[in-house]
């Protein structure tokens, strides 16, 4: 049965209703008509609900839900930045080690013949090399693009990678033979091209909760990265022989992120993430550092992430 339309002056008095107490209703009629109640209520009240009853425990404010919702929005913003630095990363070394090996004629890219034969990449190939040709030969979306048809009738990868998601460059990584896959992973101190490809693959479903505004915080990815150093180092607790923490959480992201940015780069990114935690914790003690850190996946040592060597 649909949901009725509710004004907002009701959907304030639904959330009083189930126990949630307003303290200010211009600010909440504000976030209300601006954000809306589904991405804001819906999307982090469970922290302060009895799941049994669904009634709101008591004290819980509609301005601990705000709270936690600006908080995911900053984790995102810092997030999305970091990811994004990777993503041209890894963008620009695909595109140079696949030109290297196989020249900059766009009938290379568009060939199988230049791609492994494992079950992996047979099973990404057929529509890599669609979404490929398209860019090469159909895509009137970018100028560039249009442009290097135009005066070279070719275009290079170093061109069409741009216009590549970090999903589609993800898969364009899983279908390159070991070769050029062990070229990619030199780079950035991997020395398992099977890592680098499960770090990505994570990546770009992360930037996707990121760019689409998902609830962040608490996100499990159904893809996990493999056990690290970084793991045992930390000591992340096992139960039997897989670790509870690290591995599809936000903070397998965070793993991924030190493997695969620069020194520099990681601990400015660390820093925001700091900041970040401990900003909310200061300023809303509604949920407490243990329960947000284990929502994040976050083990309680993980600000150390940075005293050991990769």
């Amino acid at each position: 049965m649909p949901k009725e339309f509710l004004t907002y002056q009701q959907q304030m008095k639904k959330l009083r209703s189930s126990g949630l107490r307003i303290e200010d209703e211009e600010v909440c009629r504000r976030v209300l008509a601006d954000i809306g109640y589904f991405p804001v209520v819906n999307g982090y009240q469970s922290f302060f609900r009895d799941p049994s009853t669904r009634v709101y425990r008591e004290g819980a404010t509609f301005g601990d839900i705000l709270a936690l919702y600006e908080f995911d929005v900053e984790l995102r913003e810092i997030m999305l930045d970091a990811l994004l630095k990777v993503e041209a990363k890894i963008r620009s070394a695909l595109a140079y080690e696949f030109c290297a090996a196989y020249g900059e004629s766009q009938s290379k890219y568009l060939d199988a013949r230049c791609y492994a034969t494992s079950k992996g990449a047979k099973r990404v190939l057929p529509k890599l090399l669609n979404m490929l040709d398209y860019i090469a030969n159909k895509d009137t979306s970018h100028e560039y693009l249009a442009y290097y048809r135009r005066a070279y009738k070719n275009v290079p990868l170093w061109v069409a990678v741009n216009a590549m998601t970090f999903g589609q460059i993800s898969k364009m990584l899983t279908a390159l033979r070991d070769t050029e896959k062990a070229k990619i992973a030199k780079r950035f101190g991997v020395g398992n091209p099977k890592e680098l490809s499960s770090f990505i693959r994570v990546l770009a479903l992360y930037r996707n909760v990121c760019a689409h505004g998902e609830r962040l915080f608490s996100h499990r990815c159904h893809v996990e990265i493999p056990d690290t150093a970084l793991h045992a180092k930390l000591g992340i607790e096992k139960i039997g022989p897989d670790y509870v923490c690290g591995k599809v959480d936000v903070f397998s992201a965070v793993i991924t992120l030190r493997y695969l940015l620069r020194d520099d780069e990681f601990k400015a990114f660390k820093a925001k993430l700091v900041k970040c935690v401990n900003g909310y914790l200061s300023l809303d003690e509604s949920i407490g550092e243990e329960r947000l850190l284990e929502a994040m996946g976050f083990p309680a040592e993980w600000k150390k992430i940075t005293r050991y060597k990769i």
